[in-house]
């Protein structure tokens, strides 16, 4: 499997997910705690880390036909 751990985090004056950036490609957890606090000290806030199978192919279907 080809997996990557990637961390996002939501710019100061947002609160909405979709304002989300992404701070870090191939993650490791002490490289996430470093760059959520310098990402912290500039405001950014919400950080959320997440592992994407780069073999699986995403399919949209699913959230355009989900009427949400």
């Amino acid at each position: 499997m080809n997996k990557e751990t990637v961390l996002y985090g939501i710019p100061k004056g947002e609160t909405e997910r979709y304002a989300e950036a992404l701070l870090l490609t191939n993650a490791t957890p002490a490289l996430i705690e470093k760059v959520k606090a310098l990402a912290s000290a500039d405001g950014f806030h919400s950080f959320r880390v997440a592992t994407i199978d780069l073999n699986v192919v995403p399919d949209f279907r699913k959230v355009i036909n989900s009427g949400k």
